[in-house]
């Protein structure tokens, strides 16, 4: 149990400083605003750790931090930065500091769309928040390439094709050859999600962690 809790110590005090770092990153003012738009509010989520035992079965595990940024512009608009860290067979000894782990996955995704606020009813330093789904989306995939569904690329749609498949040894999604390129407007339906609401703490920049509903 010590050991356990070592480890989600050590991890999660590690990963949130690399995932604030990536998360702070500027929403640049692209597509929506049009460059005039004046911020009206940055707000940063708590870090979430997930943890996936791929054992017996597979002999390896992950752990997954992930962490929020929403910027709200004065014209109505919104950027949400979602980065998300992923480590697997993390080895943290119980003396010195030579730990080890494979670095899995990395991604950071930016959502752009509308939305619309007001204060709320029961505490003043609140607000609420209704996003509307978003209409573009820039994101990097672990350092291999990125897409931007406002200006696509046929390079984009052939990295994005839908998987038609997953490979149970490594957790990778698997490709059949004769699937047809990805478009911008598919891949906005794929990953894109649903009109939700938040809420934000204005006099700490805090924002409560959204859990985002993708369609199936």
């Amino acid at each position: 149990m010590k050991k356990l809790k070592k480890l989600i110590a050590t991890l999660f005090l590690s990963a949130t400083a690399l995932i604030s770092c990536l998360s702070l990153a500027s929403c640049e003012m692209l597509g929506l605003s049009g460059g005039s738009a004046k911020v009206d509010g940055v707000y940063l989520s708590p870090a979430e750790m997930s943890y996936n035992n791929m054992r017996p079965s597979y002999n390896y595990y992950l752990t997954t931090f992930t962490q929020q940024e929403l910027t709200l512009y004065d014209d109505g608009t919104y950027c949400l930065i979602v980065s998300s860290s992923q480590f697997s067979a993390v080895v943290l000894p119980e003396e010195g500091n030579t730990a080890s782990a494979n670095e899995r996955a990395n991604y950071i995704t930016k959502y752009y769309g509308k939305y619309t606020s007001a204060v709320n009813e029961l505490d003043t330093d609140l607000i609420d928040i209704s996003l509307e789904s978003p209409t573009r989306i820039v994101k990097n995939n672990d350092s291999e390439y990125f897409v931007d569904t406002d200006n696509w690329t046929e390079n984009m749609g052939a990295l994005t094709k839908k998987p038609s498949g997953v490979d149970m040894a490594t957790g990778r999604p698997t490709y059949d050859p004769n699937t047809p390129n990805q478009t911008a407007e598919g891949y906005l339906e794929l990953n894109a999600f649903k009109a939700t609401t938040a809420q934000a703490n204005t006099k700490k920049a805090q924002l409560d962690y959204i859990t985002l509903e993708f369609a199936e």
